[in-house]
């Protein structure tokens, strides 16, 4: 049964019941079939009971959602779901990096001087480093599979050393939150980054679900989640809303 067969609305001028295929929730208007009378449905509680206290966040590109009875799966490709800004720097540092290296150590090849390529080696391990990272956010996806009793989040194919796996019962979730963290440092200035986070009902300890991806991401998974585990949204200190 779809939203608007359920509005259960009346015609403010003949008190005629509205039918549900002459509502549009699109565009929020209705139509009474007895007197002719289009009005708008914006301020019908029903229909606006999902976004009192926070915008409704839509599915954002890079986001896979099924859900079913007894789960709520959601499927998140890195690539889509990764703030554009920080691909796009990314990808170009990794490539000049890994491009002088090659440079460098071509040049040292040839020349015979092996030593440089010894005092090269860190930035050599930086530079593989950067490249399997890159990898990851190119190639990766995370897996959220919510049920009533446990959330489990899984990243994959490539293994990251940074975001492993992790299992939370529910019944220790007190509340559900985004907010931002210092990811980097460039030049000494802080580069902010944006994280889903749990905060347990023992001690109120606070631990990171879900990072890296964009704010719209973050935010979309904090509503998915606390609708279907029934979690009431309340204001938390830092938390970002969209």
């Amino acid at each position: 049964m779809g939203k608007a067969d359920e509005l259960d609305l009346v015609c403010d001028a003949c008190g005629s019941d509205i039918l549900g295929e002459d509502i549009n929730i699109n565009s929020s208007l209705a139509k009474c079939n007895n007197c002719q009378r289009v009005f708008s449905i914006k301020e019908d509680h029903f229909f606006n009971e999902e976004r009192v206290g926070r915008p409704e966040m839509i599915m954002p590109e890079g986001t896979d959602v099924l859900q079913l009875s007894n789960s709520l799966d959601i499927r998140l490709d890195w690539l889509k779901s990764y703030a554009r800004g920080t691909l796009g720097f990314l990808t170009f540092f990794t490539v000049l990096w890994n491009g002088i290296l090659a440079m460098f150590g071509a040049g040292a090849l040839l020349s015979g001087s092996f030593t440089s390529l010894g005092f090269m080696s860190i930035h050599i391990l930086v530079g593989l480093g950067l490249i399997y990272f890159l990898a990851m956010v190119y190639l990766n996806y995370t897996d959220i599979i919510v049920t009533s009793s446990h959330i489990t989040i899984s990243h994959r194919p490539i293994k990251s050393p940074f975001q492993k796996s992790k299992q939370i019962d529910v019944r220790d979730i007190d509340q559900l939150y985004v907010s931002k963290y210092v990811s980097s440092t460039t030049n000494g200035k802080p580069n902010y980054a944006y994280a889903l986070y749990a905060i347990l009902k023992t001690n109120s300890r606070k631990i990171k679900l879900v990072k890296g991806m964009n704010l719209e991401t973050q935010l979309y998974l904090e509503q998915e989640i606390e609708r279907f585990l029934k979690i009431e949204d309340r204001a938390v200190s830092g938390s970002i809303k969209g």
